[in-house]
């Protein structure tokens, strides 16, 4: 006995159906998050005695070794990448005067940013730039 063609095509369609869910549900991994820059940030005295730095890089993945990552990549695309357009936190200042020079070298979307300030103090300087400059 010999199977009937008709059959024999029934049987086959059927099992290819029954393996087109089976690959319809494999979903793409998603794909990560393009870079929207790495920003070299520094704050130090206007005399020059002591400087910090650290690297931005965003999207934060986590392991950044800047310490408010996530948030400081949230306000720089708020600004749109222009550092000077950053708004920080509403915090009192006093009036002490300790001068910080605050600077910003990388890339952003694809844009160069080279940018630098003075601010009379560490304080007015994070109450301007918010997490940004907050290491």
């Amino acid at each position: 006995m010999f199977p009937r063609p008709r059959a024999t095509a029934v049987a086959a369609v059927a099992a290819l159906l029954t393996l087109a869910p089976a690959s319809a549900v494999r979903a793409e991994a998603p794909e990560p998050e393009p870079a929207r820059g790495e920003v070299f940030l520094t704050i130090s005295d206007a005399k020059d005695t002591w400087t910090r730095g650290v690297l931005l890089v965003c999207p934060d993945t986590g392991g950044g070794p800047h310490p408010r990552a996530a948030e400081a990549c949230r306000d720089i695309d708020r600004s749109g990448g222009e550092l000077r357009a950053l708004s920080g936190r509403q915090q009192n200042c006093t009036n002490e005067h300790e001068p910080v020079v605050a600077e910003a070298t990388g890339t952003w979307r694809e844009s160069r940013i080279r940018w630098q300030s003075e601010f009379p103090n560490e304080c007015a300087l994070i109450r301007q730039t918010g997490a940004v400059f907050d290491f």
